[in-house]
């Protein structure tokens, strides 16, 4: 994955609204279908393969939306992309770092701006470890019981070693409302972030694993029944 240092070069960016939140460390797949974005697409994956995702709340399907200038976004590296045969693709991307909008250069075919990348202010981070592997754990917990209620397979979990890029993994699974979600990606503070990560997991974990449990109860429950009939 690009890092902040990949991307201090690149002062202009495409701007893809769209009423998702993306942040560094997450996975998105987008269905790009409009003419403008197919021309956007073509033009990231003949240079940087990069573009920015800021946070609208209408969607931009056949209208022009710009959001404000001063708006937080991040900008999204695409992984793969998957051509259908009417010209529209299936990309899958993954968050890399913040950007701050400063000015719009273009409007079309698509939406071009000059951004400023930035990344939590280092000078004032003092995390403990045990408070790292206290979150982790938690986080842990978490991912187990939402494997178990997808019934997915077993997986090894590898999780970011940057407390930064730990806190905006966390927070891209526990928070499902944009505004929360606008918030913990506009903080320049991870220690504030982990906090506030750590709050939403210590309130839903008992739940979760609750849910998990009753889960495995029921499909054994399934496969008695099935065994007996």
């Amino acid at each position: 994955m690009k890092t902040h240092q990949d991307l201090t070069h690149i002062e202009r960016l495409p701007i893809f609204p769209l009423p998702v939140v993306l942040m560094p460390t997450m996975v998105l797949p987008l269905h790009i279908f409009e003419p403008r974005y197919r021309q956007m697409l073509d033009d990231c994956l003949k240079g940087t393969r990069l573009f920015g995702l800021t946070y609208h709340p209408q969607s931009a399907v056949g209208m022009v939306v710009v959001p404000v200038v001063g708006s937080i976004g991040c900008a999204a590296d695409i992984i793969s992309v998957v051509p259908l045969p009417d010209g529209r693709s299936n990309i899958l991307t993954v968050g890399v770092c913040r950007y701050r909008t400063l000015e719009y250069v273009a409007q079309e075919p698509y939406l071009m701006a000059r951004v400023e990348f930035f990344e939590d202010k280092k000078e004032d981070r003092d995390i403990r470890d045990e408070e790292i592997e206290e979150i982790s754990s938690l986080y842990l917990r978490f991912l187990e019981a939402l494997r178990i209620l997808r019934d997915a397979p077993r997986s090894r979990y590898v999780l970011p070693t940057d407390p930064e890029l730990l806190s905006f993994a966390i927070a891209s699974e526990v928070l499902t409302e944009p505004e929360e979600q606008l918030e913990v990606l506009q903080m320049e503070d991870t220690e504030q972030r982990l906090h506030v990560v750590r709050r939403y997991l210590e309130m839903i974990i008992d739940e979760v694993e609750a849910r998990a449990a009753e889960h495995v109860a029921m499909r054994g429950n399934g496969r008695k029944k099935k065994f007996f009939n």
